[in-house]
């Protein structure tokens, strides 16, 4: 019985294996994307958010009724078959199915972003705050992967842009046949037929989580469209700017470990918050004011940012009146949060455009960062 919880408890970290790397690797393949298939500056942007668009759509639909009569169990292989499929399906030849499987890429990781707080909660409902941070690591470390492994893999295939991000469909395929053996005792979420959404759109903590989880992606999302870009037009290579980016992602997934420290110290997360923010601002100056020789450093300053994931999804879960309400916070604070983080890729991609600089866009990104940090100690109280 032990270790099947732990079988179990594992499968659900796998998931966070599968969810970041088939968009972290787009970043860096961007001069090779745009050449191969003809893209504009703002088609590119356009294309790294249609993930973020989709997890903002998709993000009420595992709290319809149709998909609560589906096992969770079920979902979670249908969504990581999906993912592993439009993985794939993007290299294979136009634009249009270029842009179609990444809007089938993002709706089925908002699925699985929106299941996994509800399914922490049902499971292990008295380690939400171990669990959700590590989970969170998982993620910054697939992330960081993704972003880092994508040219080298590339140039081993000649390089081809294409297996660079298409490998990335191998860890879903994985996660799915791990997932196969949990159908035998698979169940719908707890359902009491009641809506929560009314009560939680009247709730001003419901709306702070919200917008936290917003802006907090909104930061992570720029900077996975186009801090390869930022660093390529430092006259770094592509194969550097996607090395530096993964080191920054990594240095997030180290930090992500060190949360549940703070966590254990009770649902006060006043020091997380602002660990994952103030150092994140100062990166981001450094970063447009200092030579070369203080990226790395700046970088590391601005990976603290990545860690603010497990705060939003600790919040979720923690903040809901109930399990049950537990999914419809995540699906609103999902729902609103990449509404606000899709705008910010094509925003920074026509900032720009517009003025041929990264002065205005990481000024814009830095207030972005007070903000999270405003939001999420209000979140808090």
């Amino acid at each position: 019985m032990r270790l099947s919880r732990h079988f179990e408890l594992i499968a659900l970290l796998a998931i966070a294996g599968c969810i970041r790397s088939p968009i972290t690797s787009i970043g860096p393949q961007i001069n090779a994307i745009r050449g191969s298939q003809n893209l504009g500056i703002i088609q590119f942007g356009f294309l790294t958010a249609i993930p973020v668009i989709c997890f903002a759509l998709a993000a009420p639909l595992p709290s319809l009724r149709i998909f609560r009569k589906i096992k969770t169990e079920q979902l979670i292989v249908f969504a990581l078959l999906a993912l592993a499929a439009a993985t794939i399906f993007r290299t294979l030849g136009s634009n249009s199915l270029l842009f179609s499987s990444t809007v089938i890429l993002g709706i089925s990781i908002a699925i699985l972003n929106i299941v996994t707080p509800a399914l922490v909660r049902r499971d292990y409902p008295t380690k939400i705050t171990t669990v959700m941070p590590i989970y969170s690591a998982v993620l910054a470390l697939m992330a960081s992967l993704g972003a880092g492994l994508s040219i080298p893999i590339a140039s081993y295939f000649g390089d081809n842009w294409k297996f660079g991000i298409s490998v990335w469909a191998v860890p879903a395929i994985l996660v799915a046949l791990i997932w196969i053996p949990l159908l035998r005792k698979a169940q719908p979420m707890p359902d009491t037929h009641e809506n929560h959404f009314k009560e939680l759109l009247r709730s001003k903590k419901a709306w702070l989580v919200s917008l936290y989880m917003g802006v907090q992606s909104a930061i992570f999302y720029t900077q996975v469209a186009w801090m390869p870009k930022i660093l390529i037009d430092k006259d770094y290579s592509a194969a550097q700017a996607g090395a530096l980016f993964g080191l920054s992602t990594l240095c997030g997934f180290a930090l992500t470990l060190i949360l549940p420290l703070v966590f254990s110290r009770g649902e006060d997360l006043k020091r997380a918050i602002l660990a994952t923010s103030i150092p994140g601002i100062i990166g981001f100056l450094a970063l447009n004011y200092l030579s070369n020789s203080w990226t790395i450093p700046s970088l590391i300053l601005i990976s603290t940012t990545h860690a603010a994931l497990p705060l939003a999804l600790g919040l979720i879960a923690m903040k809901s009146p109930s399990l049950n309400a537990t999914s419809h916070l995540s699906s609103m604070a999902q729902g609103i949060g990449y509404c606000i983080a899709a705008v910010f890729p094509i925003l920074i991609g026509y900032s720009y455009a517009a003025t041929s600089s990264w002065l205005v866009a990481t000024y814009l990104i830095a207030a972005l960062i007070f903000i999270q940090a405003i939001l999420g100690l209000k979140a808090n109280r």
